[in-house]
């Protein structure tokens, strides 16, 4: 009587090649183009974003002609601020987490691409989303502003800056970033319910307060130096999306870079924390 041994088909030496490393690039964008297009086709992300565009519009609308500060929260990334980010965290952390949530290891690891080459695309496809804030901010501002961009506050025309509206679109990214983070950790679902809710939580609901420069019109696209608010807030929202991305890909690669993005994305935050206290008026 012979025994036999039958071979595991999650061994590695079975496993399909790794993509060349002179490919990974094309393969890595293209990932991202597809994650991108998924995104922003979403159910969840399109409801988050028509939530949070409409609701601050509306508000607008009811706040006043002269409520300039309600203008001014929204274009900035308020409107971000509770809808949008609860639907971006959810559909960024369960796409990174479709793989172990469908139980569906071995056939993806047929495919001639690396879970970390996959990481990778999940991070750069937040930029579709920020690309769509920017639309949505750009196209609010226009509504709400006019052409010119000047609002009125208390009186005094206040001209929006580019700087300033780059709030909201960012703010949006790094609440992605902690959902990739999130989902290339987790095997189940309930995390990303858990994460959304934590975002309703102090200190996370602190993240999007909102820094303007003073209440006066601007005359050119360097003013945001003499405001050092507005210089380290920026700053100061992309630490901890560096710090999310880094524990993303330390999921796969465990490389002195990798800390070494964490440690800068640390740094950032803490420089935010420390030098962004408003200059001009209270954050709205």
């Amino acid at each position: 009587m012979s025994t036999t041994s039958i071979a595991s088909t999650t061994n590695p030496a079975a496993r399909a090649p790794a993509v060349s490393p002179r490919s990974q690039g094309a393969v890595r964008w293209a990932l991202a183009r597809v994650e991108g297009r998924r995104m922003l086709t979403h159910p969840l992300f399109v409801l988050g974003m028509t939530l949070a565009v409409g609701l601050s519009l509306l508000s607008l609308g009811a706040a006043g002609i002269d409520n300039g500060g309600d203008r001014l929260f929204g274009l900035a990334g308020g409107c971000f601020s509770a809808f949008g980010a609860i639907w971006m965290f959810l559909v960024t952390c369960l796409a990174a987490s479709r793989e172990r949530r469908d139980s569906a290891e071995d056939l993806y690891t047929a495919a001639p691409v690396t879970p970390a080459l996959r990481t990778q695309a999940a991070i750069l496809s937040l930029a579709w989303a920020g690309l769509a804030a920017t639309v949505l901010i750009a196209a609010m501002t226009v509504l709400v502003a006019g052409v010119d961009g000047v609002v009125t506050i208390e009186g005094e025309p206040y001209a929006l800056r580019p700087l300033e509206l780059a709030q909201g679109p960012l703010y949006l990214m790094m609440v992605g970033a902690f959902g990739v983070l999130v989902g290339s950790w987790a095997r189940r679902t309930y995390p990303a319910a858990l994460g959304a809710l934590v975002l309703f939580l102090p200190p996370a609901v602190w993240l999007p307060w909102i820094v303007f420069g003073e209440v006066a019109p601007q005359v050119g696209p360097t003013d945001w130096l003499d405001d050092a608010s507005l210089g380290w807030h920026l700053p100061g929202l992309a630490g901890p999306a560096a710090l999310a991305i880094a524990g993303a890909l330390a999921r796969h690669d465990r490389r002195p870079r990798i800390a070494l993005l964490a440690l800068v994305g640390l740094a950032a935050a803490v420089a935010g924390i420390a030098l962004g206290t408003p200059t001009g008026p209270d954050p709205l």
